[in-house]
């Protein structure tokens, strides 16, 4: 792999100087929303369901409704039926509505967009970046009248709101929606055949953040002025790490992409942190006992300060539900109070070829919240070490 320039200074500077801002802008209304698999015994730590926070957005909605979204998919009498409707009830009131989809995906799961499409104040797009970049659109988000917006790792999918485990943010300020806004637009217009939008993006004005929260997104190239490379921000905050980190995922792998060598800048900077004497928990689901991802794993559960940890959902009562019962959030907690919660598993794509957003906020109270969700999974009953010496079994996932 190409080696990527990794250019820290913007981001520690952020990091380390937040606390001597002055005068503070206003701060950012955000909440920690989850999803929790049913029949399970995990805690949501006083969070809010995703569902119901989704619906309380949208029916609030006035004037607009920006949703980018790697898939959408219901069914009967499902969690998600009830935010479809208010999507259609949106439009009707005269709520514009646009609805932005993976290519791909869009023809694996083609029913609800059929259902949307064509309706009053409906419009949608498919995300297609295999000539530009090669990659898909995995972000998960939606801005509402340009003034609050939800970023987080549930894709619009039932099973997301009721049998993953899933955290997301619901953010209520202008600025962040802005920049969403932003990502958002140029997506679209390339999605509508607009060569040069990404291009015009690049000359825009820098959006700009609360003091103590932002907006990074991948890949960085195609970024609008303001919002910084989520990789070489994450990168950053790992090295900046003194105490402790602790990350969930649905995957970790230092498999390269195509053509690419070994992805290892992330894996480097949990190294670095460990040998300084940080304390690293990493958590991924049971999916990533699969190889040659799970070397990567057993690699770095041999390294001193390092403990690897995999989840394992029991199946639920109705019996076998394919890409379901599973842990899917992506957050990053490092020290007391830095946080980062999005959209990318930890591999080479997620940042060099396809669409994510991210939100890194140095808030103590979003901080706790966090901590606790996250080590109700970790000290929990569904939760195993990796034994870097041992062959598991590989689960069904479809």
């Amino acid at each position: 792999m190409k080696k990527t320039r990794i250019r820290f200074a913007a981001v520690a500077a952020w990091f380390l100087l937040l606390p001597l801002a002055a005068p503070p802008a206003p701060a950012a209304g955000i909440e920690v929303v989850t999803s929790v698999p049913a029949e399970t015994e995990i805690s949501r730590a006083g969070t809010r369901d995703a569902a119901a926070v989704w619906m309380e957005m949208i029916t609030a909605a006035r004037r607009s409704l920006d949703f980018a979204e790697f898939y959408l998919s219901g069914g009967d009498g499902e969690a998600l039926e009830p935010i479809v409707a208010a999507i259609l009830a949106a439009g009707r009131r005269g709520v514009r509505v646009r609805i932005l989809s993976d290519a791909g995906m869009a023809k694996t799961y083609p029913e609800i967009l059929a259902r949307l499409e064509g309706n009053p104040g409906i419009e949608t797009r498919r995300f297609d970046w295999r000539k530009l970049n090669g990659g898909i659109l995995h972000a998960k988000y939606f801005v509402v009248d340009g003034r609050q917006a939800y970023v987080g790792s549930q894709n619009f999918d039932w099973r997301a709101l009721s049998h993953i485990h899933e955290t997301g943010l619901r953010i209520r300020d202008p600025r962040f929606a802005l920049a969403l806004a932003c990502v958002f637009e140029a997506d679209w217009r390339y999605s509508g055949g607009d060569a040069g939008a990404y291009r015009e993006l690049a000359g825009a004005s820098p959006v700009r953040f609360p003091d103590d929260a932002l907006l990074v997104a991948s890949p960085a190239g195609f970024n609008p002025p303001g919002v910084g490379d989520a990789l070489e921000t994450l990168v950053a905050l790992l090295d900046k790490a003194r105490r402790r980190i602790t990350v969930q995922l649905l995957s970790y792998s230092v498999e390269g992409g195509r053509g690419a060598g070994r992805f290892v800048l992330i894996d480097e900077a949990l190294r670095r942190a460990a040998d300084r004497g940080v304390s690293v928990r990493l958590l991924v689901s049971d999916w990533n006992l699969r190889r040659p991802q799970v070397d990567g794993l057993r690699e770095l559960a041999r390294v001193a300060n390092i403990e690897v940890r995999f989840a394992v959902i029991p199946p639920a009562a109705r019996g076998f539900i394919p890409y379901a019962r599973v842990i899917h959030s992506k957050v990053l907690r490092v020290d007391d109070d830095v946080s980062w919660v999005g959209t990318s598993n930890w591999g080479h794509d997620y940042f060099f070829r396809s669409r994510n957003v991210e939100v890194v906020v140095k808030r103590p109270a979003v901080a706790r919240v966090l901590d606790q969700l996250f080590l109700s999974l970790w000290d929990g009953r569904y939760v195993h070490k990796l034994d870097p010496d041992k062959e598991y079994q590989v689960p069904r996932i479809n």
